[in-house]
């Protein structure tokens, strides 16, 4: 389904990582179109990507001063509050990107296998920017990172007004 700037964002509140995925599960082939900047499929990948990130690793990091406002300012900011949209990612974190032509099937799939992955994970990696977290910090993260891109998504009924 086509962006367009003109459908409102859902406000969108998670318990859970399950609730993001049954979310987007739900969301996958409805008539439910975006705004912004990305396609549903792009939406899915990227979330599942950061969740990837969590289990993985990567050699991708923030310089030491970013990653102390991270750290000490933004983190908790987050955690608490959520996140907002419009923040641009640093050219070090491209790899987090998905591709124009991402199709939402394969995209909602590995979205599947992330989801379970996290919750299967014995061990966290640090966050490129947020530093160290444990699996209830990881687990914050990616629920309020979810509830932001997945507001992007309108809900069906809304789309076909």
């Amino acid at each position: 389904m086509a962006n367009t700037k003109k459908v409102p964002r859902r406000i969108v509140q998670y318990s859970s990582l399950q609730e993001a995925l049954e979310d987007a599960n739900r969301l996958a082939n409805a008539e439910a179109l975006t705004t912004g900047n990305w396609s549903k499929g792009q939406i899915f990948e990227h979330l599942a990507t950061v969740m990837d990130i969590a289990v993985d690793g990567t050699d991708r990091k923030a310089s030491f001063l970013f990653g102390l406002l991270g750290k000490y300012v933004i983190k908790p900011m987050i955690f608490k509050k959520g996140m907002t949209p419009g923040y641009q990612l640093p050219k070090w974190a491209s790899n987090i990107v998905p591709e124009d032509q991402t199709d939402t099937g394969a995209a909602l799939e590995h979205l599947r296998q992330a989801t379970q992955r996290i919750r299967d994970a014995k061990i966290f990696y640090r966050h490129p920017f947020f530093g160290a977290l444990d699996q209830k910090g990881w687990n914050t993260l990616l629920i309020r990172h979810a509830e932001l891109h997945m507001s992007f998504i309108a809900e069906p009924a809304a789309s076909q007004a």
